[in-house]
């Protein structure tokens, strides 16, 4: 066991394909010419794929009815005691995130490279428990946390990372409103206090810092996770962001997409007063050059169904201080910040947006980088391999406690309720 823990790994350079039409400047080659590379063939589910591919169904439909039914059951006990409901809440949260974990591990086993910058905040991010030879994350519990958005699970990789620094069931995600849409688990998140927007600032603002507000005072614990450009990169998006950085005048982007600021300032505005932590996290899959799109060759349906998801995701870990580190905008939480004029509120964002902007492009070439070794660059020297797996299989268990627990109870009261009418 002690051999996946090693803190030196050996990752295989990844080699970047040379299909024809790729540019002399060195921007990505066609993503569409890739990706009809990998279209050859119909694929065909094996026997074993199959039985897989339903028992991930069976635990994950049961699971996710589990949860909810448990969001129930929690909201009808709790209806009138608030604090004690939010507790509940947090306990189905976590067990959202192990739910996912299992049926990963199950489809598609999955380590995570995780390096950091040598900021003295990350010193001793990461530790070995000697006693179970598992490494535990040690990061600040109540934070900010930023990534570029490669493929739709990337938030299983970060809720992960809060898993292991034992704050998941204190993790809140901001995404698109039409993800509140999807049946029963878009009822789950909302009682999560997810935040869903729209991508309209006129809409989303005062709805925004609401939300924000309420995260902020809900206990000492609390993950915001936000992918400042607001969905994953594909041919689509990855064209509408060069579009957009030609129009604006700016240098556009290789591996990432360029970000939207206005999100990200609000939650810094808000919760600046409760914390000065912001995690920049940098995020690259393995197993496919910088001409493809990471959404395509990851896809669901090869990583749940065909069991070829990525067998490493490395994490660039770096620590920024919002009250220090952003010297364009106040997000100290002071009263001269909170009495902004509109007018002055959008020069903040403009200036926001720059800084941000500026961070984009230094992740930009961290994933060239990437593409170009196989690793990104480690200032600190330490590397950490973390395997996508619970601490405890047992633990699933925990998914279906309340419900098991509720029909448990109301089978012992049908049994009272009989033994009493057979009495009399």
């Amino acid at each position: 066991m002690a051999d996946e823990f090693n803190n030196r790994i050996k990752v295989e350079p990844v080699k970047v394909s040379s299909l024809s039409g790729s540019s002399s400047e060195g921007t990505p080659e066609s993503p569409s010419i890739a990706t009809n590379a990998t279209k050859k063939g119909k694929k065909r589910a094996t026997l074993f794929q199959m039985i897989r591919l339903a028992y991930i169904l069976t635990i994950f439909i049961v699971g996710c009815l589990s949860i909810v039914g448990s969001q129930v059951i929690i909201s009808f006990l709790f209806y009138n005691d608030e604090a004690r409901k939010q507790q509940m809440m947090q306990f189905t949260k976590q067990n959202f995130v192990i739910l996912f974990v299992h049926v990963t591990s199950v489809a598609s086993p999955t380590e995570l490279i995780v390096t950091f910058d040598d900021s003295a905040a990350l010193k001793h991010a990461v530790r070995l428990d000697k006693q179970t030879n598992r490494f535990s994350v040690h990061l600040d519990p109540h934070a900010i946390v930023i990534a570029n958005h490669q493929i739709y699970s990337d938030w299983l990789f970060i809720w992960y990372m809060a898993y292991l620094n034992k704050c998941a069931d204190q993790i809140y995600i901001v995404m698109k409103k039409s993800l509140e849409k999807i049946p029963i688990i878009g009822y789950g998140m909302k009682n999560y206090s997810f935040v869903f927007l729209s991508r309209n600032w006129a809409n989303d603002r005062d709805y925004m810092n609401k939300q924000f507000q309420k995260i902020s005072q809900l206990g000492p614990k609390c993950w915001l996770l936000i992918f400042p450009e607001g969905t994953n990169m594909s041919n689509t998006t990855f064209s509408r962001s060069n579009k957009f950085a030609d129009e604006a005048d700016c240098k556009p982007t290789q591996y990432v997409l360029l970000p939207r600021a206005r999100g990200l300032y609000m939650s810094c505005k808000t919760l600046g007063k409760t914390t000065k932590t912001m995690y920049d996290l940098t995020i690259a899959y393995d197993g496919h050059s910088s001409g493809e799109m990471a959404q395509d060759i990851y896809s669901l349906a090869n990583i749940y169904l065909f069991g070829k998801g990525p067998k490493t995701v490395s994490i660039h870990v770096s620590a920024i201080n919002i009250h220090t580190d952003i010297s364009e905008v106040d997000f100290s939480g002071s009263d001269a910040a909170k009495s902004l004029t509109a007018d002055k509120e959008e020069q903040e964002i403009e200036k926001f947006s720059s800084w941000l902007t500026k961070l984009w492009h230094k992740k930009d070439t961290m994933m060239g980088q990437y593409y170009d070794t196989g690793k990104f660059s480690n200032p600190s020297g330490k590397e950490y391999r973390l395997q996508l797996r619970l601490r405890s299989r047992l633990e699933i268990l925990n998914v279906f406690l309340i419900p098991f627990l509720a029909y448990l109870f109301g089978y012992v009261i049908y049994k009272f309720v009989r033994m009493s009418i057979a009495g009399h």
